[in-house]
């Protein structure tokens, strides 16, 4: 059923009136195609199909944003230990899902506003009785690795708990099954498709919102700018909320600016 609404948001979308912004591109004479990075370790925005093709909220945001700058979309998949360090190399100019925003993130990259709002939720055994963050205290707990870790700081006492982290959303389903955790913080997307493959397993509680968003390199002030605007205009036109429903199954919250 959920594959179903997505496919009926999805043709809504397609069917919508040519953007302005599409229409009328914004043009940065320097950007002949858009080289954008991918982060496909178990992000909740992007994902390789059952046709191995790239898919998720992220590639629809990368076509929107290329279209509304007038040129061809290059994605370019990277990894979450290298994406950062990728678009700091010029390896792509836009990475489509940086690492979650955190103080940490916003000192390597300029991040743009935000075009998706997920949970940030605690998954574990149906038997297991964790009723808050504080019961986390002295369980083993999984969370993706590298950047995203910088999150679980504000939301619980990761000096009390033993913290593993792991490459990506197979590893952490593994640990989980296995019972080499108790438990696992992931976003609401993933933790629902864990949920999916292990029955065994439930939601506990949710530790707050994660705000998901492209970034660019230090000094690519037009592309940013322009990243904004095309942001601004699909949410006005309401692309961007059908675009979170169809993904993600809930309403897109008015997104903070940074």
């Amino acid at each position: 059923m959920r594959d179903v609404t997505r496919r009926a948001l999805l043709a809504t979308i397609a069917a919508l009136p040519l953007s302005p912004a599409a229409a009328t591109p914004l043009r940065i004479p320097t950007l002949r195609a858009l080289r954008a990075g991918l982060d496909l370790d178990g992000t909740a925005t992007a994902y390789r199909d059952a046709a191995n093709g790239l898919a998720g909220m992220a590639v629809e945001v990368g076509a929107l944003i290329a279209d509304g700058l007038g040129v061809v979309l290059n994605l370019v998949p990277t990894s979450a230990a290298r994406a950062v360090e990728d678009l700091r190399a010029g390896s792509f100019d836009l990475l489509l899902n940086a690492p979650p925003l955190t103080i940490e993130a916003a000192r390597e990259v300029l991040f743009a506003d935000p075009y998706a709002a997920l949970d940030l939720a605690v998954i574990a055994p149906s038997r297991l009785p964790l009723s808050s963050a504080a019961a986390l205290a002295g369980r083993r707990v999984a969370a993706l690795g590298g950047r995203a870790m910088q999150l679980l700081a504000s939301r619980a006492p990761i000096d009390r708990m033993e913290v593993q982290a792991l490459p990506d959303l197979s590893a952490i389903a593994a640990a989980l099954a296995e019972a080499r955790v108790d438990a696992a913080i992931v976003t609401s997307p993933m933790a629902s498709r864990i949920a999916t493959l292990n029955p065994a397993m439930e939601v506990k509680l949710t530790l707050g919102t994660v705000w998901l968003a492209p970034a660019c390199r230090f000094g690519d002030h037009d592309l940013l700018q322009a990243v904004n605007t095309l942001l601004y205009i699909a949410r006005q036109e309401g692309r961007m909320q059908l675009l979170h429903q169809a993904y993600y199954e809930r309403a897109l919250p008015r997104p903070p600016f940074f």
